[in-house]
């Protein structure tokens, strides 16, 4: 590369240069160039790039736009800087500099909030490391196993840190900077003092402006600026952002005050929220103040959600000359870009570096640390992330800034604690990045004394206030509570400080480290005792107590102290002198053993102890006791360096410091005794405080530095201290010495049973239970020869043996680790001792069995259960163990081998008093008369007794003698006569199980006893007598087993003997029954079936007798209607014409589900109509409605928007409590109105009923205009139609039926309230959309035929998706639904007409509609067959039309249930669709798909063609040539071209080209019509089996796709095709009417020129509607993350998606939750972008997918609910909210039932039972999403 000389540009300038460029190069030629002249042009003409609009609106609202011109600043300011310091040609220098290379090794990248982040579990030093996208995909640990988390903002990536990684710690990327030279040949000498200059320029200037108080207005009035005169509109007042006020409080503010337009006010706090500050208004110093001093005095009310200390503060502002924001906002700009320019090169680094460290700049580190309190939001962020830049990529110069962070720590935090901004903005948060690298951790503990400095600081800042009498008692103050949690992020610090031990301490650490543990030392000291409670005793508590403070001390504490005896234990200098440390702090400390200590002496069993007096039943105790603990963790660590407690006694003796075994555990004992009184009841007085502390005592996140440190605590006790003096001990502190008197029970005899007695024994039994929890909970590193792994393993197996866990649960359930590692270890020890297995079905999880031969080493009273957790382990235990024919018991397992400290502690299970407590409570078992005895006392006992049987067989410990010393208690004895007890037959198989195992003692012993011993004679027959009794026990139970068996077969032998006799007692009357009963068995019996034909034997002849619904074979409606039951009065009741009217709630939504095209209707939606199939009286149901709709008013509307004013009112079935707004009548069959048809008679043909229709559709349409008052008569028609048929022949066409029933008053009622809530649920969409809808309009008539005829597409397309044939058995809900509605259909569109009634004006409307629709189909008056919806104009025809042709004389009506007529509308219908297929058929495209498909499908119809008449075969081909339009298309380019090269050569004649049409391409014909038209005769045949109430034949599958032949005839069509196109019938004459409609013609003509597409182009609904599908998604879950991290938010460019939420619908990306982005809906106030969009998309309902919480949401009418993620790790579980960070993939299941809830028109139906069993008390604002 040549060398890039830029020292001698000193030639003129180019014209373009600026002047300010050539002032600098001639200053600095003649060395006089001055930061201050770089600043002062910086700051000279920036107001000019300040520009704003103010305006007022009629209303008298104030509207402002600022703007600041960045692009035109970067141009004339900051380029002309780049010139100066790079030379004249800036982007080349800058590009030579890329190619160098040497940005930097470590990536550095600054996350905004919310970029995704992954961290790897195998490589990771801690959790903290992290990386960003581009390091993560090209690196190895993409490969690993990762977290993926978003990040909260202000983190860097971590790639290139050495430090952070054990392997792989550079990505390609970084790996190739490592290679390039420090040094550049760009960069010489004299451009890096131009750098200096201009740097040193820049953090100057932005130091001086970017302050939120006014001095930099004051600044701006030295006469530089333009306009600074003090009274022009000059000035704005500033509104900062602050965490305590909410968006509606603000809002308010400036809509009430600065009367700002509520749209402008959101844009405005939106903008505050983001950026830190925006300008409210700009006008004079004296307005600007003005509304300065009215913001800052209004009094805003506090909410009860967000009280903090700032909350009744007011708003922050100022008020600032336009220049000094001008210069602000340049500041930001310039800070951005500096940032950028930092990370080009290492030498522009070491240049800031050098700069910010000197000590008398404004703009030192020291400085930027200190005054970055004094900043606005984005300010801040700009200076982090230059720090970041600047300071982070090399480690000298990160090390640098460590230094001086840790020197200002305490003023910095203080000011955080004081200041109200989240952390993520704070400059403490700089923290995570410097405290993490170990070797600054390290350095700073060493040498900055950063340890001791941070307790120091929290102790004075955060509890010192607190302490009373040398201990700590927090005030109820919320207010406290805000600033407590700003000061607990010290301890969060402290944590990553001591996150990594080192391997080897130098001098200098350790004594840096001890300084830090003597301010811990003192912090846990006003711990000690803290919060301590007294028993109440006479009433219950005034109030309860503050205790939450205290424990979240103690979490955010406990890792602390983990870590610092962690550090302890691996050096034995520390090690030593902090046990003596911790030793000189318990004896300073006074807490129940410090002052005068009062001795008195106890016996039991003949041993006396010392015991201190201290009663807690009036004493203060205490659940925080971090001090005895601390001194337990540091102990169980002595062991491994050969430390022992006599050791170390001498020395500490010497410092005069001494304290017995007996003072360190009293405390942790008064606690433990206080639990046992707890838990008998003894302090119910003291409230829910005492018993939530003891929940969180024992719960996971506490229970490590709290409940397992008490337990080693007394070990250390139990190990140090003589066993029976212990005992003595524990007994004296549970008060129950005198418990344990031979006599007690006899004492007692003389009193009723009373609750002391029953307390008593339950402490006793907590007693017991803390002595199996110390001598058997000993799976701790130090105490046994266990391991951490050991300790987790043993922990498992425990929790397995409850149930089994998934793994959320199970990481859940476990404490967590210090260390990174700790999911690894969690991994391998999982693995060992379970089995994963996998989910089944969309909703189960992944969950490990334990391994089988692990559950013998189940414990019973394992120390971490609950008492629920206690009793589902014991009984599973017993049920596996029946299962395998063993005795059903819990026994204790083995245990692991004592550390040498603690072998004495093994002495407890052979000490007198131990032996005595046995005995006794064994004899208390045995007495009947025993009344201080609970069976849990001695199943307690034999657990312990199992636990000294197994230690003695162990062989561990040579002191141990159990069997000797049991024998001269009896213990043997006593358990052989507790088997023979009936009374304890419960625990009969414990007992034996105990006996077992103290004969394989007996028999170990047997050789060495000698003559001690008994002899060996009666040994033997003591043998002989245990085992026999254990036979004779077995067999007894056997025996009774037995006789019960013979017992209940004797008595079941007597009772059918019995029933026989009385049967023939009374012969007469069972005779009766038989016949019956005969005569069922004959009609349903297995006679039945050998009618059915076999299937060889079902060919044609099987489907010619087939069930018809319609046509003139169809099957007469033979059957009788449902009973039913009202679920609101339980009163049994039938559909009957006079009785009372029943009525089943249902639910109308506006739906786009199926819509891929628009209907008919050209409407954006539809309505749909669900029903739960739930019958009711009317009546009833009108009372229980007017009851919830009182509720729903009574009901609070706060966190509701309004968003459908005429909407429904909501309420739930009142029996399956299914979301309903309306209800649907029940009526009686449609086809018990007719008489039946008898066989032979005529009807009306085919060809009569077009005309008619065609001549109704004139006659009619004359009506508009003439205004006529009576509808056009049947006989007029029939007259002019030229119909033979006479009246007669007409009414049997259209089953008329003569004085039809009555239709009820609630009928008509219950319609008239359906009707409604269709109109309103339609006017609420249209509202949205903007347009109007009139009550008259003609849309109204049809609304019901409407939403019937939507409602079974959805149920067809439904079925389809879920691959259900119609034959298969239709839940109740659908078949309820579809029922229901078609009758009410049909009722309600029957009219009754009576003669000289004028004409209603809704019989007007109907008869203008069917005016339409009839001159639509068979006058060819509007659209063409290929943009109907076949089945949408279908149902409408079938209830519209033979209504208005009922004869004149007397009272009539027609109602459709499967008449001829209704038989011609079904036939017209067929042969529209039919029409429309072939018209549609592409042969070229159905070729291209058939030659995709492998193996090559058979033409099924083929031989069919081939059999066809060649009449009826020329006739297909003649209307395929004619009509169908892609042939029409390509035969008149064919003959265009044709004639363009016949014109050339001059030929006169022109042939006409002809489409080839063969028998191949006929049969690909059918089968395509065959397919288009499956979907339409599915929907019919459902319509029709509702209307006719004749069921699917038998002939229909159930398991397979439904059959088109089948279809044809059940709707009495002809199945094969060929018929339809036969020239001499009705058929092919109405197919040519369809075909030859002028808008086809003119679609052919446009499709031949399709560069010239006109407006009048046609939307063509398809035949079969393509199945709706929902968005494809990701396989990776990462990878979809990824794609939405660079999407900016619309309204903002420079600002990123804070929560990008993708409509799972159609598939865009919107901003969810966020006030940047809030349209208008209509009329109303703002809403979410998510709930406008799902208006326009899902018709008032959405499925949003919100990506960086990686949650599902279900938005309905102001409703919405979140449900889990399609995305499931590989343990089968969702994780939402990114909380464990598992890699996620797509689960096809769990996507499929979303898919199905949506297609199934489920979603309003699951937000209202997701919010009903939700029972949250704050709702939230769904309209806001």
């Amino acid at each position: 590369m040549d060398r890039y000389d830029m020292e001698d540009v000193v030639v003129a300038s180019p014209a373009e240069c600026s002047s300010p460029l050539k002032e600098w190069r001639l200053k600095r030629r003649e060395s006089t160039l001055d930061r201050s002249d770089i600043f002062e042009v910086l700051k000279r003409d920036l107001p000019k790039y300040f520009d704003y609009q103010t305006s007022a609106t009629s209303k008298g609202e104030y509207q402002l736009k600022c703007m600041f011109k960045e692009s035109l600043a970067k141009e004339e300011i900051i380029d002309v800087v780049v010139e100066f310091m790079l030379g004249d040609n800036p982007s080349s220098a800058l590009e030579k500099l890329r190619l160098e290379g040497n940005t930097a090794t470590v990536c550095g990248k600054v996350f905004k909030n919310g970029e995704p982040t992954y961290s790897c579990r195998e490589c990771g030093v801690d959790p903290t490391c992290v990386l960003c996208v581009n390091c993560f995909k090209r690196s190895a640990h993409r490969f690993h196993k990762y977290k993926m988390s978003t990040s909260g903002g202000g983190g860097c990536c971590d790639c290139g840190d050495d430090e952070a990684w054990k392997k792989d710690q550079y990505c390609e990327l970084h790996l190739a900077n490592r290679k390039n030279p420090l040094e550049s040949k760009i960069l010489t000498d004299a451009v890096l003092e131009r750098v200096e200059i201009c740097f040193g320029a820049i953090l100057a200037f932005c130091v001086s402006y970017l302050e939120i108080e006014p001095n930099a207005s004051l600044q701006c009035l030295d006469g530089n600026v333009e306009g600074g005169q003090v009274d022009g509109a000059q000035y704005c007042t500033v509104l900062y952002n602050d965490e305590s006020h909410t968006f509606d409080q603000v809002i308010q503010t400036l809509t009430k005050i600065a009367k700002c337009r509520p749209k402008d006010a959101m844009e405005i706090v939106a903008a505050i929220d983001r950026e830190g500050r925006a300008v409210v208004k700009c006008d004079t110093f004296e307005e600007c103040n003005k509304l300065k001093v009215s913001i800052e005095n209004q009094m805003i009310l506090p909410t009860s959600l967000l009280s903090t200390a700032r909350n009744n503060q007011s708003l922050r502002t100022s008020v600032l000359h336009v220049g000094a924001v001008a210069c602000q906002q340049f500041a930001l700009q310039l800070l951005g870009w500096f940032q950028e320019f930092l990370v080009r090169h290492y030498l522009f680094r070491k240049t800031f570096s050098e700069l910010v460290q000197r000590k008398q700049e404004t703009f030192c580190i020291r400085h930027i640390l200190e005054y970055d309190v004094k900043l606005w939001k984005t300010a801040r962020t700009c200076w982090h992330r230059l720090l970041i830049s600047g300071m982070l990529m090399e480690y000298d110069n990160k090390m640098i800034l460590a230094q001086e962070f840790s020197r200002r720590y305490a003023t910095i935090v203080e000011d955080f604690i004081s200041d109200d901004h989240d952390h993520a903005f704070s400059i403490v948060s700089l923290s995570v990045q410097l405290f993490t690298v170990p070797s600054i951790a390290h350095h700073l503990i060493a040498h900055e004394g950063i340890f001791d400095k941070l307790l120091h600081t929290f102790y004075h800042v955060a509890i010192e206030k607190f302490i009373r009498n040398k201990t700590l008692h927090f005030s109820k103050n919320i207010a406290s509570l805000t600033f407590f949690k700003r000061a607990n992020y010290i301890l969060y610090d402290l944590r990553y400080l001591l996150s990594l031990k080192p391997d080897v301490l130098s001098n200098d650490l350790r004594n840096g480290f001890l300084e830090g543990c003597r301010a811990l030392m003192r912090v846990l000291n006003v711990m000690q005792g803290m919060e301590s409670m007294t028993r109440q005793t006479g009433q219950h508590m005034d109030y309860e107590p503050e205790w939450e403070c205290a424990f979240n001390l103690h979490i955010k504490l406990a890792t602390t102290i983990s870590q610092v005896i962690d550090w302890a234990s691996g050096d034995v200098k520390l090690l030593r002198k902090l046990y003596k440390m911790t030793m000189r702090a318990l004896v300073s400390n006074s807490f129940i053993v410090g002052g005068e200590k009062v001795m008195q002496p106890k016996k039991v069993a003949g041993h006396v102890a010392n015991c201190l007096v201290y009663d807690i039943s009036v004493q203060p105790v205490s659940i925080h006791l971090p001090l005895s603990r601390f001194f337990a963790g540091i102990y169980l660590h002595l062991g491994a360096h050969d430390l022992t407690y006599d050791g170390l006694q001498t020395e500490t003796e010497a410092l005069s410091i001494k304290l017995t075994p007996r003072e360190i555990i009293e405390p942790v004992l008064c606690t433990q005794a206080m639990i046992a009184q707890v838990g008998a009841g003894l302090w119910r007085r003291n409230g829910y405080t005492l018993l939530h502390q003891l929940y969180f005592y024992r719960n996971v996140r506490c229970r490590v530095e709290m409940l397992d440190r008490d337990i080693a605590c007394l070990q250390i006790g139990a190990s140090l201290m003589e066993s029976n003096e212990f005992l003595i001990h524990v007994l004296n502190r549970f008060n129950t010495i005198p418990w344990l008197q031979e006599n007690y029970w006899s004492i007692l005899s003389g009193n009723e049973m009373n609750d002391d007695i029953i307390r008593e024994a339950s402490i006793f039994d907590e007693f017991l239970e803390l002595l199996i929890v110390i001598i058997g909970e000993r799976w701790m590193p130090g105490v046994s020869m266990v391991t951490e792994e050991d300790r987790l393993r043993k922990e498992i197996i425990q929790l397995l043996c409850i149930k089994p866990y998934s793994h959320s649960e199970l990481s859940r359930a476990l404490p967590d680790g210090n260390s990174g590692n700790s999911d690894n270890v969690f991994e391998e020890v999982i693995n060992t001792v379970a089995v994963f297995k996998k989910p089944v079905g969309a909703d189960s999880k992944g969950v490990y069995e334990l391994k089988e031969h692990l559950l013998e080493e189940f414990n019973m009273y394992f120390y971490h259960y609950t008492k629920e957790d206690k009793s589902k382990a014991e009984e599973l235990q017993r049920e596996r163990r029946k299962a395998k024919k063993q005795l059903v018991c819990c026994p204790p397992p083995m245990l692991p081998k004592l550390t040498p400290a603690f072998t004495s502690m093994a002495n407890i299970l052979q000490c007198p008093v131990f032996l005595n407590i046995c005995v006794l409570i064994m004899e208390r078992a045995l007495n009947t008369y025993s009344r201080s005895f609970t069976e849990s006392h001695l199943q307690k006992v034999l657990h312990l007794l199992g636990y000294a049987i197994q230690e003695e067989l162990s062989e561990n410990y040579p002191f141990l003698s159990f069997y000797e010393r049991s024998q001269e208690y009896g213990v043997l004895e006593k358990l052989e006569e507790l088997a023979r007890c009936p009374r304890l037959e419960a625990h009969y198989d414990f007992v034996l199980w105990t006996i077992e195992r103290f004969k394989q003692l007996q028999a170990k012993q047997a050789p060495s006893d000698g003559g001690a011993g008994p002899s060996c004679s009666q040994q033997k027959t003591g043998e002989k007598l245990s085992l026999s009794a254990e036979e004779q026990a077995r067999e007894e139970r056997e025996n009774r087993a037995r006789l019960a068996a013979e017992r209940r077969a004797h008595i079941m032998a007597q009772m059918q003997k019995a029933q026989k006799s009385f049967i023939s007692s009374n012969a007469e009357m069972f005779a009766d029954t038989e016949n019956e009963t005969r005569k069922e068995s004959a009609s349903t019996g297995p006679m039945d079936w050998e009618d059915i034909p076999s299937e060889e034997e079902q060919g044609a002849v099987g489907l010619e007798s087939n069930v018809a619904c319609l046509g003139p074979h169809r099957k007469i409606y033979h059957g009788s209607d449902d009973t039913f039951k009202c679920i609101l009065c339980f009163e049994n009741c039938a559909i009957s014409r006079g009785g009372r009217q029943l009525v089943s709630s249902a639910f109308v939504q506006t739906s786009r589900v199926i819509f891929t095209t628009p209907n008919l209707r050209n409407s954006k939606s539809a309505l749909h109509i669900s029903c739960c199939g739930h019958v009711m009286h009317y009546s009833c149901w009108l009372e229980y409605f007017s009851n919830e709709e009182f509720k729903e008013l009574r009901r609070p509307h706060r966190n509701r928007a309004a968003l459908a004013q005429t909407a429904n009112v909501e309420f739930q079935c009142p029996y399956c409590r299914t979301l309903s707004n309306t209800i649907v009548p029940v009526t009686e069959t449609l086809p018990a109105f007719s008489a039946p048809p008898s066989p032979n008679e005529s009807y009306l043909p085919l060809d009569s009923f077009v005309e008619m229709m065609s001549t109704l559709a004139i006659e009619l349409g004359h009506m508009k205009d003439h205004e006529l008052t009576t509808l056009p008569s049947v006989s007029h028609i029939l007259r002019l139609s030229g119909v033979v048929g006479g009246m007669a022949q007409y009414e049997r066409s259209v089953q008329l039926i003569k004085n039809p029933p009555r239709l009820h008053g609630d009928y008509m009622e219950g319609i008239e309230f359906l009707k409604k809530a269709l109109l309103n649920t339609m006017k609420v969409q249209h509202s949205h959309l903007k347009v109007q809808l009139g009550i008259e309009s003609i849309e109204i008539v049809a609304i019901l035929w409407d939403s019937c005829s939507y409602t079974l597409q959805a149920l067809e397309i439904y079925l389809y998706a879920v691959e259900k044939p119609l034959k298969a058995e239709l839940s109740m809900r659908h078949q309820s639904c579809a029922r229901n509605l078609v009758r009410a259909c049909s009722r309600s569109s029957a009219l009754e007409w009576e003669n000289d009634v004028p004409l209603l004006a809704s019989m007007r409307t109907q008869a203008e509609f069917s005016s339409r629709l009839l001159d639509t189909i068979f006058n060819h008056s509007d659209t063409s067959v290929l943009v109907w919806d076949c089945f949408r104009v279908l149902v409408p025809f079938q209830f519209a039309v033979l209504n208005l042709m009922v004869p004149e004389m007397g009272f009539k009506t027609i109602i459709p249930s499967g008449s001829m007529f209704d038989f011609y509308i079904m036939q017209t219908m067929f042969l529209a669709q039919l029409t429309k297929a072939v018209l549609c058929f592409d042969v070229n495209k159905e070729k291209a798909k058939r030659a995709e498909k492998t193996p090559n499908p058979e033409l099924t119809q083929l031989d069919y063609v081939e059999q066809l008449p060649s009449r009826i075969r020329d006739n297909m081909i003649d209307f395929y040539r004619r009509y169908n339009i892609p042939a029409r298309v390509l035969q008149k380019t064919q003959q265009k071209q044709l004639e363009e090269e016949e014109s050339e050569e001059n030929q006169g004649h022109v042939q006409t080209v002809v489409i080839p049409c063969e028998s191949h391409d006929l049969a690909l014909l059918l089968e395509y019509v065959q397919r288009q038209m499956s979907s339409f005769l599915r929907c019919s045949c459902l319509f029709y089996r509702f209307l006719t109430d004749v069921d699917f034949p038998d002939t229909f599958p159930t398991d397979q796709p439904d059959r088109f032949d089948l279809m044809c005839q059940y709707l009495g069509l002809d199945p094969l095709l060929g018929v339809y196109f036969d020239m001499e019938t009705v058929y092919a004459t109405m197919m040519h009417s369809f075909a030859s409609h002028p808008h086809i013609d003119l679609e052919v003509e446009q499709r031949c020129q399709p560069d010239e597409r006109g407006a009048t182009d046609l939307q063509v609904e398809p035949c079969l509607r393509p199945l709706p599908r929902l968005k494809v998604l990701c396989d990776d879950f990462s990878d979809l993350i990824n794609s939405v991290s660079d999407i900016f938010c619309p309204n903002n460019e420079r600002e990123e998606m804070k929560t990008p939420t993708m409509c799972l619908i159609c598939g865009l990306i919107l901003c969810g939750q966020s006030y940047c982005c809030q349209p208008e809906l209509g009329s109303m106030h703002s809403v979410g972008a998510c709930t406008h969009h799902a208006l326009a998309c899902g018709a008032e309902v959405g499925i949003f997918l919100r990506i960086r919480d990686c949650q599902v949401v279900y938005l309905g009418r102001g409703k919405g609910c979140f449900v889990p993620p399609p995305y499931l790790d590989e343990y089968g579980e969702t994780d939402m909210g990114l909380r464990r960070g598992n890699p996620l993939r797509l689960s096809e299941a769990a996507y499929r039932k979303i898919y199905l809830q949506w297609l199934g028109h489920g979603l309003h139906g699951e937000i209202a039972r997701l919010n009903d069993n939700a029972n949250v008390a704050a709702a939230a604002q769904w309209h806001h999403m």
